[in-house]
């Protein structure tokens, strides 16, 4: 019996001891493996993932041990080579490996499998404008540790910081005039003749105007700008203090953490967890219902792919307000919460499409928008309408082995009785298209060609009176003052056109040329609905004509990048470089005054300047 027991006791160890570790942990979106899988994908090596992004480590790997095995004619050696180092890097090692900065460990304890994985690194970016001089520079330090706790569950906590500094431009002011609107009248805290309680920043005609600051990043590209910090920075002189932005040397910090779950031969997985998302079939940064560069929150979302072919998920979460030098009076409208649910089909090799809804909602104990799968869309009008629906959907079609084209639409308010549809204000949609085409001659060569754009007052939102909260909610698609969906402002769109590779293993490079045309949300040409911050559309029946009913600014951006690894050579070191110009034009609408269809000309004052700009950024990550 004793025997018996020791044999058994023994096996079970044994079987623990070899139990491979799950890894439900999110890999970082900004991992070159995600543009691996995305090109061996066009290539039609391997089926494309589910596309609610960070995958789970399993996932990656599981994808990267497809591209590995394909037949040869599908990659060539150098190719071959590049992913068998990016599958290498997520090898564990028994003890702290000093190449990597990393300690791990895996113990069979009470029957079951765990494993605890810590580490650090660094990564400093400094980044110079010129001729007109601006500096950023942002330095963090990523202290983690996490593991596995059996075979189904995973943990990670993520602790930044550092410290930074960030050049702004002031260019003017927001103006938010005063106003009553001709057909609910002004905010009185009465519900209106059709029952629903709006709220105007102003209660009436005779009030002042209310001004908030216009600034613009100018050692970034534009629009590339997203704050690494949490609720506030802290310069040296004023560490107790509550400081909204780094204009001088500050410390700042973040905190990004999850729990993972996976069951069903991972057919079934849940998060939660508070990091950066991008759900969307596109590579990251291209979503318009949740993107990559939008600010981290906290939320519990999943998974399930009850067939091949069919994929579910769904998110809720509690978005972060927008910080300034008061956390009481800035939280108040900003009592909010976040839910997104997303279909998709994937029709073989060649064709996906996928739909949801979003809506972001003031807190309440609501239980149909946490209810997985149920319609966020025939949910909001059953508890009210007091609530902002979002609707998107995405459809693709690949030719493996040589690209593919694509359309993605995200609408946030239409009436599609009203005429002139498309130069209403109240239609409130963004879209996109473009194709993506495998260059053959360069070492996973990427060509991608896509036009984007963002209508007025599109991700804004009016403030919203409910009977559960204090005060009105500002229900706008944004977190911590930053867009939930694509990085353009309202009324913007945008023609890009990018060419990436990565010619051996640990380098890469990209050449990018991008047309911005956007209104200008300052000055005495401001565009209504060309700013997050815009909450009113002033009158229903209100008309648009792009680019000729106001002042536009137009930035024409050229850049160059690439980043090496020197992990290849044993040295735990990756630097990167990205050189650029923009130049930046402005035009108003050059017929009888602005607010109609004319022509526009070209405009350059003290307010609305036009310049060229050369920036320079260079950086460098240890233990990357």
């Amino acid at each position: 019996m004793k025997k018996f027991s020791f044999g058994f006791v023994f096996c079970l160890l044994f079987l623990c001891s070899t139990l491979g570790a799950q890894q439900f942990n999110s890999v970082p979106l900004n991992h070159d493996a995600y543009g691996l899988i995305e090109m061996a994908v066009l290539r039609g090596i391997v089926k494309a993932p589910p596309s609610v992004k960070p995958w789970p480590e399993f996932t990656v790997k599981a994808k990267l041990t497809e591209i590995i095995h394909a037949p040869p004619e599908l990659l060539s050696p150098g190719e071959q080579e590049i992913v068998a180092e990016i599958l290498a890097s997520f090898e564990r090692k028994d003890g702290l490996d000093y190449r990597t900065g990393k300690y791990h460990a895996e113990r069979p304890v009470a029957g079951t499998h765990l494993s605890l994985d810590a580490g650090l690194n660094w990564e400093s970016v400094f980044s110079v404008k010129a001729p007109s001089p601006a500096t950023a520079t942002v330095n963090m330090g990523n202290l983690f540790v996490g593991g596995d706790m059996g075979g189904h569950l995973s943990w990670n906590f993520n602790l930044h910081g550092g410290f930074l500094q960030v050049d702004r431009k002031y260019l003017g002011d927001h103006e938010d005039p005063p106003y009553i609107d001709p057909k609910y009248g002004a905010y009185d805290g009465n519900p209106n003749s059709d029952g629903h309680h709006y709220y105007y920043d102003l209660p009436g005609p005779n009030d002042p105007p209310t001004y908030s600051p216009v600034y613009a990043i100018p050692a970034y590209f534009p629009y590339t700008f997203t704050k690494p910090w949490e609720a506030a920075v802290f310069p040296p002189a004023d560490l107790g203090g509550y400081h909204s932005w780094p204009d001088k040397f500050a410390f700042a910090y973040e905190l990004i953490s999850e729990i993972n779950a996976g069951f069903f031969d991972n057919r079934l997985a849940f998060r939660f967890g508070r990091m950066r998302r991008d759900w969307g079939p596109e590579g990251n940064g291209s979503s318009l219902y949740m993107n990559a560069q939008a600010r981290p929150f906290m939320a519990i979302e999943g998974t399930a792919v009850p067939i091949d072919w069919l994929w579910f998920s769904f998110l809720t979460g509690a978005l972060e307000y927008q910080k300034g030098t008061n956390q009481w009076s800035d939280a108040d409208p900003f009592q909010n919460l976040f839910s997104l649910a997303l279909l998709e089909v994937e029709a073989g090799k060649y064709i996906h499409f996928d739909f949801g809804s979003a809506t972001v909602w003031p807190k309440r104990f609501e239980l149909g928008y946490i209810f997985p799968i149920n319609s966020n869309f025939f949910y909001q009008n059953n508890v009210g309408d007091f609530d902002n629906l979002a609707l998107f959907a995405d459809l693709e079609f690949r030719l493996p082995g040589f690209g593919k084209i694509w359309g993605s639409l995200y609408v946030d308010e239409i009436n599609l009785n009203q005429k002139p549809f498309f130069h209403l204000d109240r239609q409130m949609y963004a879209y996109q298209g473009g194709f993506k085409i495998n260059i053959k001659w360069l070492p996973f060569g990427l060509l991608t060609m896509r036009y984007t754009k963002v209508e007025p007052f599109c991700y804004t939102h009016e403030y919203t009176e409910t009977p559960w909260n204090r005060v009105p909610t500002d229900t706008s698609y944004q977190n911590n003052g930053e867009s939930l969906g694509f990085y353009l402002p309202p009324n913007s769109d945008e023609f890009l056109f990018r060419l990436e590779s990565m010619f051996l293993p640990g380098t890469k490079a990209h050449f990018q040329y991008q047309m911005i045309h956007h209104g200008v949300d300052f000055g005495y040409g401001r565009v209504d609905g060309s700013s997050l911050t815009d909450k009113i559309i002033k009158d229903r029946n209100s008309e648009k004509y792009f680019l000729k009913d106001g002042v536009y600014q137009w930035n024409h951006v050229l850049k160059i990048g690439g980043t090496y690894s020197l992990k290849t050579l044993n040295v735990p070191l990756a630097v990167f470089a990205e050189t650029g110009i923009v130049i930046t034009r402005y035009t108003i609408n050059g017929s009888a005054g602005i607010g109609n269809e004319g022509d526009y000309e070209a405009l350059n004052d003290a307010v609305y300047r036009a310049g060229t700009g050369f920036i320079f950024s260079i950086g460098f990550t240890v233990y990357p």
